[in-house]
């Protein structure tokens, strides 16, 4: 069984390109800085579909007790506080497969 976190970012209009690559550089990082992550993937939209957000971020993790674990990371804890910064709305669904 997997537990992935999934979440949709709109960013501010303001949000520069330096930004929106800082925070895909601290998600991608983020497997090596917790052990429980077991994969990421983030991206920015493709533009295929109207009223899509901005940027989607992926984590993967074996179980719900990990992502307990993950959310009180140090290094999720910069990223929360980093996208607060630049981001307009998100949505989050978690969920297992």
């Amino acid at each position: 069984m997997t537990f992935r976190h999934a979440v949709l970012i709109n960013f501010k209009a303001d949000a520069d390109e330096s930004y929106r690559t800082k925070v895909a550089q601290s998600v991608n990082g983020l497997p090596e800085a917790i052990p429980e992550v077991r994969a990421v993937a983030c991206g920015t939209d493709a533009g295929v579909t109207a009223g899509s957000s901005d940027f989607a971020i992926i984590v993967d993790l074996d179980s719900v007790g990990d992502y307990a674990s993950y959310e009180r990371h140090q290094a999720h804890l910069d990223l929360v506080d980093l996208i607060r910064q630049g981001v307009e709305s998100r949505t989050v669904v978690d969920f297992e497969f």
